[in-house]
Formats: structure tokens, sequence, C-alpha cells
């Protein structure tokens, strides 16, 4: 928001109370910050000053920089709110404005100038209203089919302040009916102006936005942007398979609106059943036309052979073993021991990785020119690009072998599996031809 420096930093709104007391006259006002705009949802700083025959009695904070504390007043908006020294306006905010103005009362919440209660005054803050928009436009934009322009609304208002907002147009720009025309729209994506992508849509170079203050359809504005068509373009058409086979009309004429040579691209797709039109100055602009072949599916990667199974542990056995000692009495010994641990078995091999297959031919691209093309077809570049072959897959990998059981002796682990082949790659498609051809 911008606020010109014209203005008073603060304004009497009203007069609303006058007391006289014994050898004095007191007199209450209200003020309020201009600086602040005044629409609503804006918090608008007031402030209350009383005076006597003799000069300023008390002012209170905030706005006023006093020291008479807001405690000793009670505050009633009719259409907003009132909260620490500052007055929300309220109201609707799809309601044109002009003439209306939120009404404040200001009561004494202690004995003061007039007791308990007592109204001291009531004053009235005016709603700024819009006088004036103009569309605005966000720094520089290619005057071109298929692009997009951000743009924003200027609004001015009765006290001669500005507010600017941008697009996305469904999240800041709600306050307008906006209406594109003559080959453009606004964008679902970005939420901008997009000039649409067909050029025959355009009309006599030119496209068109109006902006309209949906509170008073009185203000409004147009925005007019004569095309240049200086732009690159690009034309890339893959396909699943073989590439698809284009057919390419190129002429070139004098555009007598914006004085310049412009070249007209007709792109057709049989295959794909699509057409697609192109036009771009031949100062500044220029075309790129590829058809493409599917690259060729990489190889699957061969399993991973299973581990081999670990041996079994020997089998653990006691034995009772009883001996004659010296003295003729007899002792009895346990013994354990274990048998031999079995071997562990070998893992399996790894499984082959399986060839990638093979890329596809790029398609032909066909380009008919006019005589009055041929200074130009160096703007023209037309490439049929063939698929890659896949990648052949990768050898699996051999399962590790068992562990031999322990024991005694302990048995043998077993081999690791052999590791799997890799698939070989797949050949790479061959580019179609590019032909061009005058009329």
């Amino acid at each position: 928001m911008k606020t010109p420096t014209t203005l008073a930093a603060l304004f009497i709104a009203a007069i609303g109370f006058t007391q006289t007391t014994p050898g004095s006259q007191q007199t209450i006002k209200l003020k309020y910050d201009t600086n602040v705009l005044r629409i609503s949802g804006n918090k608008v700083p007031i402030g209350i000053v009383s005076y006597s025959d003799k000069g300023v009695l008390q002012q209170t904070r905030g706005l006023l920089n006093g020291n008479y504390n807001w405690t000793k007043y009670r505050i009633e908006v009719d259409s907003g709110s009132y909260t620490n020294g500052k007055i929300k306006m309220g109201g609707s905010t799809t309601l044109y404005k002009k003439g209306d103005s939120v009404t404040v009362h200001v009561y004494a919440r202690k004995w003061l100038l007039g007791g308990k209660g007592a109204l001291l005054l009531t004053g009235k803050i005016p709603y700024n209203y819009e006088t004036g928009i103009k569309i605005l436009t966000k720094g520089t934009f290619t005057k071109a089919p298929g692009n997009h322009v951000g743009f924003g609304i200027h609004t001015t208002y009765n006290n001669k302040m500005t507010v600017d907002k941008w697009a996305p147009a469904s999240k800041n720009l709600q306050d307008f009916v906006l209406a594109a025309d003559s080959g453009s729209h606004i964008s679902k994506s970005k939420g901008d102006l997009k000039i649409d992508n067909d050029p025959v849509k355009i009309i006599n170079d030119k496209v068109r936005l109006i902006a309209i203050l949906a509170k008073d359809p009185a203000i409004k504005d147009t925005l007019q942007i004569v095309l240049d068509y200086v732009a690159n373009y690009q034309c890339n058409i893959a396909s699943a398979n073989t590439g698809h086979n284009l057919k390419v009309t190129a002429n070139v004429y004098d555009d007598s609106l914006i004085h310049a040579k412009l070249m007209h691209i007709h792109v057709s797709d049989s295959i794909g059943k699509k057409a697609y039109d192109y036009v771009f100055n031949t100062v500044g602009g220029s075309i790129h036309i590829s058809t493409k072949g599917a690259n060729g599916a990489d190889g699957t990667q061969g399993y991973t052979g299973a581990n081999g199974s670990n041996g079994s542990d020997g089998i653990i056995s006691t034995t009772d073993e009883t001996t004659t000692n010296a003295d003729g009495t007899t002792s009895t010994t346990t013994i354990t021991s274990q048998g031999p641990g079995s071997d562990g078995s070998n893992g399996d091999d790894g499984g082959n990785g399986t060839d990638g297959d093979n890329g596809s031919n790029g398609g032909n691209i066909t380009v008919i020119y006019n005589a009055a093309a041929q200074p130009y077809l160096n703007l023209l570049t037309a490439v049929s690009i063939p698929g890659t072959g896949g990648m052949g897959g990768m050898a699996g990998s051999g399962g590790a072998g068992g562990s031999g059981g322990s024991g005694n002796p302990s048995g043998m682990s077993g081999n690791r599996g052999n590791d799997g082949l890799p698939g070989n790659d797949g050949a790479n498609g061959i580019s179609g031809k590019v032909i061009f051809m005058p009329q």
C-alpha cells in the first residue's frame, strides 16, 4: 500500500461532547489515524483528547502518545469492534462503501466528566471507497501464443491511497470480475493470464483482459496486449513405439498490423491424430520439431541364489565311568562328548539377467515450405531421434554356502553358488528421414 506524504498525520473526526463546569469548559474529541486505509477488516488507531479553556487536559496512550489510560473509557462500535486503542472496521466487504461510516460511542467507565456510564461523545469514522482501478503487468513477458502474463490490479481510493494485489486471481483478486477474450483466458494452474496456444484463436494480433470492481461495475479497466510473436518454440512428439511420421508445412507472410514477417508452422501427426499450429516472428523467433522412437526396456535382473542350509550340530552324549580308589572305595564320573557336525549345503547359483529390448526407430519428417519461407528455413530445426536400447539385466548373485555344524569334528561349510550371467544391452534404433520440399 502506498501512502501520499501530503496527508495530515491526524484528523479530528468528531466533537461529540461538551461539558461546562464552574469556572471552566471541557471538550472531548475523537481522533483517528488517516495514514491507515479505512476499509472492512483493517484496524484504525484512535485517540481521545479532552480540552479546557486553558488547553489540553488529557490525551490517551497509543496514537496520541498521552498518559491517560484507556480503562477510563468504554468504547462501542456499531459495525466493527474495538481493542486496545484500535477500531476494526467491520461491515460487508462486497458492498460499495461510498458515504458509509462506522459510528463510535465513547462512555465514561469511572466517575469522569458526567458520571459513571455517561455518554461522552458519538463520532463517525468514514470508510474509504474505491475510485479507480488499473491492471498492472509484472516484469517482462513473452508476447506470443502459449505464454503466461503475470498481472495485478492497482486500486485507488478516495483519499488517494492505493493498494496493489497480484495474481493468482482465485486467491488475491476475488473482489474483481475478470474477463479475458480474443485468444486468452485465466490460467487454472497459475491463476495468471494465459495467451492461448493456438494462434488461430487470436484475432488481429491482440489479447485483452477486462477487470471490473465487483462492488461497482462502473469502475473497470482493460489491458490490451499486442503480440510480437518473438518466441522460441519446441514441438517434441514422443512415441511408445516407432516414432510418428510428421508432415510439416511452413509459410511466411507479411503481417501488416505489426509490420513483421511471421512464419506459420502446421504440424500434422497422423498416427497420434493431432495437429499443432505455431506462429513466430522471423526476427528473434524459431522452432524445434522432433519425433522420437521409444527407448527399449531394460532387462530384468537375475534372481539371487538361495543360501545353503547350515549343517546340524553333532549329537551330545554322556557316559558314567566308575573307578576304584586306593582305600577301596569307588568314584563315578560323568563324561560328556559331542559327535561330528554335519556339512553345510552349497548355495544355489544366481539367475541370469535378461537382455534389454531394442530401441525403436525415429519417425520421418517431411517439411513443405512456400517460396517466402525459404530464406528463413534456418529458423526451423527438424530432428528424428531413435530410441536407445535397454540395458541388459544384471547377473544374480550366487547364494552363500551353509555353515558346517559344530561337533567333533565340526562339519565343512558349503560352497557359495555361482553368479549368473548378465543380459546383453539392446540395440539402439535408427533415425528416420528428414526431408525439405518446396511447394
